[in-house]
């Protein structure tokens, strides 16, 4: 995402991604129905992958 003379914040992925996460796990409390949402995971090097469940 950055290349080597990015000399700004690297965190602004990691804010976004957990509140995408934060917002996934309000709406699973949040829902009436006996579901599972989707959820993020991150593969180390890679990047995130979202994961869902029916």
């Amino acid at each position: 995402m950055w290349d080597e003379n990015w000399f700004g914040p690297t965190k602004t992925l990691d804010v976004t991604m957990a509140g995408l996460r934060r917002r996934l796990a309000q709406a699973a409390e949040e829902s009436a129905l006996p579901r599972r949402l989707p959820h993020i995971t991150m593969l180390r090097g890679h990047g995130y992958r979202l994961e869902c469940c029916g």
